[in-house]
């Protein structure tokens, strides 16, 4: 078990690593893209930069992971519980860290912006755990089922799309505007069905994984 930590915890900051590099690229283009810089302001917007690239690696990650590093796992000798708890735990800390930065960031900068990233904390663990549970059920069909999971990549991409639409609208020419903040603001009121869809997502991927994982050939 510990060998399994130890592959997931590594996994989980070179994963963290791709992260950055997405909220780089977007602070990147949003200060070349504004009309004028304020530091401050930029400064309480990346933690949502971070999110965004977030919700994209843990997608695509989960799905990779699924069909790449969990046979890799099984055939060097780990049980499939481990694997499975690996994997969960590996989900777990990346959503913590992303979780951890962006309060952080908002408690370093503080202002009304930053007050409103704070309370749309409980909006954003909600999305990432949809996010990190739709990417594991893809992957998990695609494993047992190739022509499901291409189908489901349709979505996926679809996904992404909305993500870049959202980054192009806090990193156009007026960013740092009040349009940026009436944006954002609306994170702030949690739908009640959201916190009931994060469970629920969760316990049909961990449920659906476990029941596959069972009967997973490993081939050598």
């Amino acid at each position: 078990m510990k060998r399994n930590l130890k592959f997931w915890t590594r996994y989980t900051w070179e994963c963290t690593g791709v992260v950055l590099a997405v909220a780089a690229v977007l602070a990147v283009i949003a200060v070349f893209g504004a009309e004028g810089l304020d530091l401050r302001a930029l400064a309480t917007v990346v933690p949502y930069f971070l999110c965004i690239g977030a919700v994209f690696c843990i997608m695509v990650g989960n799905s990779g992971t699924q069909t790449l590093y969990v046979p890799l796992l099984l055939s060097m000798g780990e049980t499939r519980r481990n694997v499975l708890l690996g994997f969960h735990y590996f989900r777990v800390l990346i959503i913590a860290v992303m979780l951890a930065l962006c309060a952080v960031i908002w408690l370093l900068v503080p202002g009304e912006a930053s007050a409103v990233g704070l309370r749309s904390i409980p909006t954003i663990l909600c999305v990432l755990v949809i996010a990190s549970a739709m990417g594991s059920i893809m992957g998990t069909i695609f494993v047992k089922w190739k022509w499901a999971g291409m189908i489901l990549i349709i979505p996926l991409c679809g996904l992404g799309g909305g993500m870049v639409g959202v980054a192009g609208s806090l990193v156009g020419g007026n960013f740092l505007t009040a349009r940026t903040f009436e944006i954002v603001s609306h994170l702030t009121a949690l739908p009640w069905w959201l916190p009931a869809a994060a469970p629920a997502a969760l316990a049909l991927d961990v449920g659906f994984q476990w029941m596959l994982l069972r009967r997973q050939e490993v081939k050598l």
